[in-house]
């Protein structure tokens, strides 16, 4: 039966691919039909740039990968010249280091990952805070631009971040994000991810915890944010606190506007924080990225329908608490012995 159920939901993927390709090519070639009909009017260079922006929206935007593993490009993960951005290199504009709390017991995790469920395998969830204006800090586990890819290559290789709907859809950064092996932050997409044994990178916290940031404070958004913890239940995948040092001292930020900006955030999934970095641009300022990975809580998995509130509440409490315990414990070390953590 595990066979036939398997085979039918492959076969519907597959079908569910070729009818997507076909509208790909159906789409793609509604655009040059248009433009042979027009071919009197339309300039050499106009063609130039629109048939390969075209081809670009169509095989880009509709190809569906983001709802699906996405299409992570490990060379690029592996590109040295990442590490003009973020890197140990003297030209680097951040300097990140990773504190792990117990490497023993990661690594002990990621080779757990590397066994199918029925020989007792186990998928990671990596919740990363705080959010701060961009998450520069996810990118250093995304990347080997402080050995974590290295050093445990598989939580990069076989992982994927779930990231805001909104995010993918700018040309350019959502090619990016995709090739870093970022996906849709659906819960149908987490759920895809980890039943084909991929570790997950979530921020809880998401757009409340991006309107939070406030330089020099410590801020995350997690009293109301179980819906990771249920899923790690569901599934059985170990829960991994990350806490990023540094992360909130690269912009300032401002309330202004604050009410109307909360709105849109509530109403349209977005959030627009307004914020300023060094001379007062875009740019954020340098420094110091201390990444600390926490260790592995393991999770007994739950089937669905017999997770209770209860057992949510006291898992994600548990959580809190594991999160609270390490950034009190790396603070110092990490340059900010007088810090606190707020949880809203």
């Amino acid at each position: 039966r595990a066979q036939v159920s398997s085979s039918r939901v492959a076969g519907a993927r597959d079908t569910s691919s070729r009818d997507m390709r076909l509208a790909q090519v159906a789409v793609l070639g509604a655009f040059i039909a248009y433009a042979y009909a027009n071919a009197s009017s339309l300039t050499p260079a106009a063609l130039a740039v629109w048939v390969p922006v075209a081809y670009y929206l169509v095989f880009s935007y509709m190809d569906g990968t983001e709802y699906e593993l996405g299409k992570p490009w490990e060379r690029f993960q592996r590109w040295r010249r990442l590490h003009v951005i973020i890197g140990s290199g003297k030209r680097s504009w951040f300097k990140p280091r990773i504190v792990y709390d117990d490497e023993k017991a990661l690594k002990a995790a990621e080779t757990r990952g590397l066994k199918p469920d029925a020989l007792g395998g186990e998928r990671c969830i990596f919740a990363c805070f705080p959010h701060g204006v961009v998450s520069f800090h996810h990118g250093v586990l995304m990347t080997d631009t402080a050995g974590f890819m290295t050093k445990f290559p598989t939580f990069v290789t076989e992982r994927r971040d779930l990231v805001a709907s909104i995010t993918l859809a700018v040309p350019g950064y959502r090619e990016l994000l995709m090739w870093l092996g970022c996906v849709d932050a659906g819960k149908r997409t987490a759920k895809k991810c980890l039943k084909a044994n991929k570790h997950l990178y979530v921020l809880p916290g998401g757009e409340a915890e991006q309107m939070l940031t406030r330089r020099g404070e410590h801020r995350v958004f997690l009293k109301k944010r179980k819906g990771f913890v249920k899923l790690a239940i569901e599934h059985g995948s170990a829960l991994v606190p990350v806490y990023g040092f540094g992360e909130t001292d690269m912009y300032h930020t401002t309330d202004f506007l604050m009410r109307p900006r909360k709105a849109l955030m509530k109403h349209l999934r977005i959030a627009i924080p307004l914020f300023w970095g060094a001379w007062g641009s875009p740019v954020p300022k340098p420094g110091t990225l201390a990444v600390v990975v926490g260790t592995p809580m393991r999770i007994k998995k739950v089937e669905p329908e017999a997770i209770t509130r209860q057992l949510v509440d006291e898992t994600h409490a548990a959580f809190v608490d594991a999160l609270r315990a390490l950034f009190d414990k790396h603070k110092k070390q990490c340059g900010y012995p007088d810090a606190e953590l707020e949880v809203f």
